[in-house]
């Protein structure tokens, strides 16, 4: 009698194993296959530690029209990196699927001057100098670069209108975590300097600015004495962007950007680079303690 109530549920649970079998390749068969677009262009900066190409690409049919932006390299085509440079010509695939990445990735060396306008970008290295930017903050201020020298300076690129989650809005909070941690010390936070600089100087003037920075600085700095928010004119932002390899494009009404964060030393010299978003918040502010020590 037991032998027989076991087979039952054994019988059962074989039953029930089966259907959620059925049911997981009915869904997964039911899933968006990845879409694959060719796209071609020129390569305008190269950043293997983000695994990303900028490219100035041609239109993308049925998807986007050409503009410049980068792109993240698929894992398997990591060997591009080792050769590929500025002002090659690229070709590959753009594959869609939960994320973007460029695979069958092939590239000619051309000589000669590009058609297209865009010069190489500069990719900061440790170790350069930071020039003297200016820029207007949210309180209608102008700021200086070269005001910061003394004390380490994490910056980073937003925009107050970015639609993404993993962009501005992410870059946002994770300085609100690195707030959070050097709060930790009173005199580690006593020499915290954060500054957020705005890609959209059209529409991010000091009060826009002023408003959005409240709802991340909150308790931690109502005063904006440590993180500030910046924007400026256009040429203005875009000497800084350009100087810190911050590529950003504006498209029917949508800027299409990357993500640069930089820590820079108390000499106002690149200590670090952090590009993408995978970097960690209290990585960095560890990163920041040791720069006030060096």
């Amino acid at each position: 009698m037991n032998f027989s109530v076991s087979s039952r549920h054994l019988a059962y649970g074989r039953s029930l194993f089966v259907l959620l079998l059925l049911l997981l390749l009915t869904v997964c068969s039911n899933a968006p296959a990845a879409k694959r677009y060719e796209l071609e262009g020129r390569v305008v900066a190269v950043d293997p530690a983000a695994r990303q190409l900028t490219i100035a690409h041609q239109d993308v049919p049925g998807l986007m029209k050409g503009m410049t932006m980068p792109f993240t390299v698929s894992k398997a085509n990591n060997w591009v990196f080792k050769t590929i440079a500025p002002g090659d010509h690229i070709h590959a695939t753009l594959v869609l699927s939960d994320h973007a990445e460029l695979q069958d990735i092939s590239f000619t060396r051309l000589s000669g001057t590009e058609s297209d306008g865009a010069s190489a970008l500069h990719i900061p290295q440790p170790g350069d100098e930071v020039p003297d930017f200016t820029l207007v903050n949210q309180s209608g201020k102008t700021i200086h670069f070269h005001q910061f020298r003394g004390k380490p300076l994490l910056l980073t690129f937003i925009y107050t209108r970015c639609p993404f989650p993993d962009y501005c809005v992410r870059m946002s909070n994770n300085f609100g975590q690195v707030m959070q941690q050097l709060q930790k010390d009173p005199k580690v936070f006593n020499e915290a300097q954060l500054l957020s600089i705005s890609i959209d100087p059209e529409n991010d003037k000091p009060e826009v600015l002023r408003s959005y920075g409240e709802h991340y600085v909150g308790r931690v700095d109502p005063s904006f004495t440590h993180w500030e928010f910046a924007s400026g004119s256009p040429d203005q932002v875009r000497q800084a962007a350009d100087f810190f390899g911050l590529v950003y494009n504006q498209k029917d009404g949508q800027i299409v950007h990357g993500l640069r964060t930089v820590l820079i030393g108390k000499d106002g010299k690149v200590a670090k680079v952090y590009s993408g978003n995978d970097w960690k918040p209290d990585d960095v502010a560890a990163d920041f303690i040791a720069a006030l020590g060096a």
